[in-house]
């Protein structure tokens, strides 16, 4: 059975439990490109994604932060707002925030991303357990689901050299924000391959080969036309490369070349 096949049914079970048994569901942690199915499925019912609803039942999705790559989709039941659902899920209701952090700084290893990705799947944890990692380099915070999260905590005792010991806190205390640069870029055009070449210093060719090869998302949607124009607030996702927020047009210049205004997360 294929991929988009076997989240359709996911989802349309979620929905109707929710619906018919009044109670909060969930998938669990979905990434970009499973959520690009979740796009194409509504798209396929015709769904509008604007209407919030599937079967019925709103859906909202959610990792953490609006600005987090891996997301559940949630189904509501009928009391429940998002807003209420949102403010159970900052408090922990159904994944928490492991904060790992080094025994002895003195004597840490510079973590990476890869680094507590490696950790994890050396333990056995799927990776639909857990959800964004976010790290400094010394302290490590990782969304993942509470089912999994007491055992995590007992069995992560070391990455790469380094002595690692592990708190659960509740995902709404994440210190880590997401911070931006904006950027004044000067484009040919606002077509999305136009725009990524020169984000991220690569040529026109480059730049359309990463958009056929389905890496590029806009809003959580896979994105595979070299002439898409960006439109304002726009969040675009690379894998491999990184993301930005595009926030439009700033001047034109005589011989009609583009400035453009984009935040680049760091």
């Amino acid at each position: 059975m294929e991929e988009i096949d076997v989240l359709r049914g996911r989802i349309k079970d979620l929905s109707a439990r929710a619906s018919s048994e009044s109670y909060l569901t969930h998938t669990d942690f979905l990434s970009l490109s499973e959520q690009a199915l979740f796009f194409q499925i509504l798209k396929e019912e015709h769904i509008s994604y604007l209407s919030k609803k599937y079967g019925g039942v709103r859906f909202v999705l959610y990792g953490g932060h609006e600005d987090h790559d891996r997301k559940l989709i949630y189904f509501l039941p009928y009391y429940l707002t998002e807003e209420e659902m949102l403010e159970k899920e900052g408090e922990g209701e159904t994944f928490s925030l492991l904060h790992v952090y080094p025994k002895n700084r003195h004597f840490a290893d510079v973590l990476t991303h890869r680094d507590y990705l490696g950790a994890l799947m050396h333990l056995g944890i799927k990776r639909e357990m857990f959800g964004d990692i976010l790290t400094d380099g010394m302290d490590g915070y990782i969304f993942i689901l509470n089912g999994v999260v007491s055992s995590v905590r007992e069995e992560l005792t070391k990455i790469k050299h380094t002595t690692v010991e592990c708190e659960i806190l509740k995902p709404k205390d994440c210190p880590f924000k997401p911070r931006f640069e904006e950027k004044n870029i000067n484009v040919s055009s606002d077509r999305i391959d136009c725009i990524l070449a020169e984000v991220f210093h690569l040529s026109r060719r480059d730049a359309q080969v990463l958009i056929a090869s389905e890496s590029i998302f806009v809003n959580g949607m896979s994105m595979m036309n070299n002439a898409h124009i960006l439109k304002e607030n726009d969040r675009v996702s690379i894998k491999g490369h990184g993301k930005f927020i595009y926030l439009g047009q700033s001047k034109v210049t005589k011989k009609g070349r583009l400035f453009v205004k984009i935040k680049i997360y760091c």
